[in-house]
């Protein structure tokens, strides 16, 4: 089992506390690149998926931006709010509900939107992703971040800068939810990941072959069923 299940949930947010932290003391200044994934991690006594999971929150909070290859930089000064979801408050049931019924409103008109607008260069996109969810193999985290990459690129696929930037910051916070499906008590993280490449399969097929509402249909079940997943339902 995955040390995403048996650690205290809150530990990547106070590691993110902690990085923050050091970047408002100016430790870190916008433009430089922060210590790698593996440093950090021993620094602070975790885990590399803590850290990763606390760069892909200090992302979504606004104030360092990952480069391929790279690293995460920090591109802000502290000072302006940011809009966020508070992690522990995602431990919340009423709060999981709100984050579905708000990607509902977002992602379901928004694969729609893709189907009729996508480019070669978003099939291949959201095709990458799709396939590197098919390699997914149980407890490895790279699958959380195909599944991901999958939406991210659907959002870009959509042609609509506003919708791809929200979703890029709700993709952050869907890793929670990812995550809570795949590794709820009683049941088998096998059968949740064959279902959940089932469903995306779905929505990568209406969208290459262009018809939008069978990609509003498709995303609309998925994520009614990651829902059900989670031991509530969604009417959508």
């Amino acid at each position: 089992m995955s040390d995403r299940v048996s650690r205290p949930p809150q530990l990547p947010s106070r590691i993110a506390d902690l990085v923050a932290a050091g970047i408002a003391e100016g430790r870190w200044k916008p433009g430089e690149r922060l210590p790698a994934e593996q440093a950090l991690a021993d620094a602070y006594g975790v885990s590399r998926n803590v850290v990763r999971e606390a760069i892909s929150r200090l992302r979504a909070d606004g104030l360092v931006q990952s480069r391929q290859g790279v690293g995460a930089f920090v591109i802000r000064k502290q000072g302006t709010g940011v809009l966020r979801f508070d992690a522990e408050a995602l431990q919340d049931g009423a709060t999981f509900r709100n984050l579905f019924e708000l990607r509902a409103i977002l992602e379901i008109q928004t694969a729609g939107l893709a189907a009729e607008r996508r480019t070669e260069n978003d099939v291949a996109a959201i095709t990458d992703a799709f396939r590197n969810m098919q390699r997914e193999v149980e407890g490895d985290p790279g699958g959380v971040d195909a599944d991901l990459a999958f939406h991210r690129a659907v959002a870009r696929a959509a042609a609509n800068e506003q919708i791809a930037r929200v979703i890029s910051f709700l993709s952050d916070q869907v890793r929670e939810t990812i995550m809570a499906t795949r590794t709820r008590p009683g049941s088998s993280v096998s059968e949740v990941i064959a279902v959940t490449i089932a469903e995306h399969g779905a929505i990568h097929a209406a969208i290459l072959a262009g018809d939008p509402a069978a990609a509003r249909n498709a995303m609309a079940t998925h994520i009614r069923n990651a829902a059900s997943r989670l031991g509530f339902t969604l009417a959508v």
